[in-house]
This record gives structure tokens, C-alpha cells and sequence, in this order.
């Protein structure tokens, strides 16, 4: 299977489920229900905790991750949307 039908069997099966969030699923890392209980299960593994700088891209099924990795006082590294404009990571301060 290729990297677009794979993509276009998620996207169906988040659109037939229900839990897609908007902006919608067609042509984009989708939002989805869920993504907080996924970033929460993601800092049940080995990797993660131990992790001190973690990267992230800018989509928002990823904000969760995002928050979790600054409440939890790592690093963190942002991708700029489309990797844009130089440089093309960010490093987001860490929450006070």
C-alpha cells in the first residue's frame, strides 16, 4: 500500500468514525478525538520519560504533546510551519 492510499484509509476512517476535529481530515495531519488521551498515553513510555528535548510539529493533534513536554520542564523544538523560514526548528520556552 502507498504512503497516499494509507493516508486516504485514515482520513476515511476518521470521517466515518466521527471523531474528526475541525478543520477536517482531507489533505492535512488531522485533528482528532482523542489526541489529549493519546499525548498522555505517549508519557506512559520508556522513551518519553526519559527524553529531555522532544520535537514537535505545529499541527494541533500535537498540542497536547506539546503542552505535556513543557509542563513536564523538557526542551522543546517546533518545527515552523512547512519548515518556511530559516531556521526551520523553534525552541518554545519552557512554561514558567
Amino acid at each position: 500500500m502507498s504512503k497516499e492510499e494509507i493516508r486516504n484509509k485514515i482520513w476515511s476512517l476518521l470521517e466515518r468514525e466521527g471523531v474528526a476535529r475541525f478543520p477536517g481530515t482531507r489533505g492535512r495531519i488531522p485533528n482528532f478525538q482523542g489526541a489529549e488521551r493519546a499525548a498522555r498515553r505517549l508519557s506512559q513510555i520508556e522513551a518519553w520519560r526519559e527524553a529531555k528535548q522532544i520535537k514537535a510539529n505545529p499541527d494541533m493533534p500535537q498540542r497536547p504533546v506539546r503542552e505535556l513536554a513543557l509542563s513536564q520542564g523538557k526542551k522543546l523544538y517546533m518545527a515552523v510551519p512547512r519548515l518556511r523560514s530559516e531556521p526551520p526548528f523553534l525552541e518554545l520556552p519552557r512554561l514558567a
